[in-house]
């Protein structure tokens, strides 16, 4: 790892639990023997990128995900997780910013065609065709295209507590009080463009309760 990037994770580390330090340490070690050296790095970047957002100490849940949390008053409120089942795959979960997005050019809508036959498509067990096997029914994945470059896109679902009534641990506290959010699902090894616009959507979800906080 170059020393930025060494410097940059132990930042992200700084201030965690014992217990959770060592689930994180644990994940990765695991990760970096089983997987190249891209599924690693994509992860350790989200992390340090996701914890400068949400400045709190994050909380694991067993070695599989990441909670991230930002103050709400006396209390702390989760705006953010990295999920990784080291299945070749990683979620990160935040706060629905769709609409923000197409107005900043980060996302384009997806073609009319496109978005009606993914919500259309549902094998016999009513899971939509195209989402992580764990999604809830009624739960759709769509590619939304990336604007920074042509045939680049972000399989992304929208989740609220009614099509994902029971919801895992790690984000049953994303959702619920009028709270969306969404998931995005990519490979361990994806392309820095997808990266971009990830940090990116998670940037905007970052302005966002900065702004609300400074009304209060």
């Amino acid at each position: 790892m170059p020393a930025t990037e060494s410097v940059a994770f132990e930042a992200f580390l700084s201030g965690i639990g014992n217990k959770d330090r060592q689930n994180i340490q644990r994940h990765l070690a695991a990760v970096d023997a089983e997987a190249g050296p891209a599924h690693g790095r994509l992860w350790r970047r989200f992390a340090v990128t996701l914890r400068k957002l949400a400045p709190l100490a994050v909380q694991t849940v067993a070695q599989q995900a990441v909670q991230f949390f930002v103050a709400d008053g006396k209390y702390r409120m989760q705006v953010f997780t990295l999920e990784d089942k080291r299945d070749g795959m990683l979620q990160v979960y935040l706060p629905d910013v769709l609409d923000a997005a197409f107005r900043a050019k980060i996302l384009a809508k997806p073609a009319k065609r496109a978005a009606t036959a993914a919500s259309r498509s549902k094998p016999a067990n009513g899971i939509p065709l195209g989402a992580p096997p764990d999604a809830p029914a009624g739960v759709v994945a769509i590619e939304y295209p990336i604007v920074a470059k042509a045939g680049e896109s972000l399989r992304i679902e929208a989740l609220d507590n009614h099509n994902s009534p029971e919801p895992p641990p790690h984000v049953r506290h994303m959702l619920g009080w009028n709270r969306k959010a969404l998931r995005i699902s990519l490979s361990a090894n994806g392309s820095p463009t997808q990266a971009a616009a990830v940090e990116a959507l998670c940037e905007l979800a970052a302005k966002a309760w900065a702004e609300s906080a400074a009304t209060k």
